[in-house]
């Protein structure tokens, strides 16, 4: 299928979306690579804490899941409903702890290799950049302003319409946090 990390690791959590638990084997044949590559992907993606290995097989983790990672930002605690896990280029991991964090902490790497995020209605993957925001809604869940992530800009303008707020896609709520923020544009 394709030989690049970035984007079987994204493959995987679509297929995972559907099947709720795929085989090692079944993943190795779909992507047309050794286990082992299967197996390096995954390590890399339960690291970022987005899937759970299993014997033989992977699957989404617990959205509810307790977790004590705190943010890279702020240092609050990572909730798996709203966590934003940024990768860089040299295999490090960013885990923050909502997505006002995510995008401010994304606005400080250079060498970003993946974002991606939580939708926060159904749990789901998304990629930051494909993503929508309501900023500044009633509801505030962690950091202010509040920034919310879905993944349609429908289900984002639906919970606009009950919350207040602004739907935003990424660059514009990039450039809403770092008025906010105070923080000089990039040249």
């Amino acid at each position: 299928m394709t030989s690049i990390p970035e984007q079987r690791r994204e493959q995987i959590l679509t297929w995972l979306k559907d099947d709720q638990l795929l085989r090692i084997d079944e993943l190795a044949q779909r992507l047309d690579v050794s286990h082992m590559t299967v197996h390096r992907d995954l390590d890399a993606l339960a690291e970022m804490g987005l899937v759970e290995k299993v014997h033989g097989a992977v699957r989404l983790p617990d959205p509810h899941k307790v977790t004590t990672d705190t943010c890279h930002l702020c240092e609050m605690p990572v909730k798996p409903r709203l966590q934003f896990v940024i990768t860089t280029q040299s295999g490090q991991t960013l885990r923050a702890c909502c997505p006002h964090c995510g995008i401010m902490l994304l606005a400080l790497q250079s060498d970003v290799a993946m974002a991606l995020l939580r939708d926060f209605i159904y749990g789901r993957i998304v990629n930051v950049r494909q993503a929508y925001f309501v900023v500044e809604c009633r509801v505030a869940l962690c950091c202010e302003p509040s920034v919310i992530a879905f993944a349609t800009k429908q289900d984002a303008t639906d919970f606009q319409q009950g919350f207040g707020g602004r739907v935003l896609d990424f660059a514009q709520a990039r450039h809403t946090l770092k008025e906010a923020h105070h923080c000089p544009e990039e040249d």
